[in-house]
């Protein structure tokens, strides 16, 4: 029901797995809270600590600069629906979401909630993983003699289209509440 305190060794896993792009809304470059991280791990690891013990995300963290990305090179640009919106987050606050991804993937792992063939979002997993556990079920079908049908599906903004109150009751099965569902 509540998040972990953070330790300085968990800011620098969290800082040393960002990639060093910086957004135009931080005010210092990424870089420098990378190399700088005996000074800044302490003020960091006190916010992350002060945000998930409350439950709250600064509101400055969740500013976006957003900009528009051609799908394809081969589109057309005048037609603005071949462009996706890319959001470039402030440094810090995707320092903090990792930390909430890291302790979330340890707690359903520990857990055993994750189906053994999840790849998505997980370390270790790819599309590779997945296509070879698919290949491999049509191959062990093929082999028993029997015939298999694919049928795939690609929900289009899956995640901007995902009913909420149907989310929050999953993760309140899989032991997530208190302060980490605010």
């Amino acid at each position: 029901d509540e998040f972990e305190s953070v330790t300085p060794e968990d800011v620098d896993r969290a800082v040393g797995a960002m990639s060093s792009s910086t957004c135009l809304l931080d005010p210092c470059p990424s870089w420098l809270v990378s190399a700088g991280r005996e000074v800044t791990r302490g003020w960091l690891q006190a916010l992350i600590n002060a945000s998930l013990g409350e439950g709250s995300f600064p509101r400055s963290l969740k500013e976006a600069v957003v900009r528009p990305l051609l799908k394809k090179p081969s589109l057309d640009p005048a037609d603005l629906n071949n462009f996706r919106p890319v959001s470039n987050l402030p440094f810090v606050g995707k320092v903090v979401e990792k930390v909430v991804a890291l302790q979330l993937q340890r707690s359903l792992k520990e857990a055993d909630y994750l189906d053994p063939l999840q790849s998505g979002f997980r370390p270790g997993y790819s599309t590779e993983t997945a296509l070879i556990a698919l290949i491999d079920d049509l191959w062990r079908a093929r082999d028993r003699g029997y015939s298999s049908i694919l049928v795939l599906l690609d929900l289009s903004a899956a995640f901007d289209t995902i009913d909420h109150g149907i989310l929050l009751r999953r993760l309140r099965e899989v032991g997530v509440g208190g302060t980490v569902l605010q």
